[in-house]
């Protein structure tokens, strides 16, 4: 497990994740340039997990098209 330390409104979170995801959204967070060493503004955390929901959205409607193809074939 790895922590990942969010500031917002001047109040520090420490969130427990697993060390691979962790690196991710470590990784997410530096190129979205959003530090764990200062106050992060709550519109660019909302503009992040909108951008994330995005794609999680995508990636959902692929698997759906995938599955809908792959189930014809059979």
């Amino acid at each position: 497990m790895d922590k990942v330390i969010f500031s917002i409104g001047g109040r520090r979170f420490d969130v427990e994740l697993d060390d691979t995801f962790a690196k991710y959204i470590k990784e997410d967070l530096f190129e979205n340039n959003i530090s764990s060493d200062r106050s992060c503004e709550p519109i660019k955390l909302l503009q992040l997990y909108l951008k994330s929901m995005k794609k999680n959205f995508d990636n959902e409607e692929k698997i759906e098209k995938f599955m809908a193809k792959h189930s014809l074939d059979r």
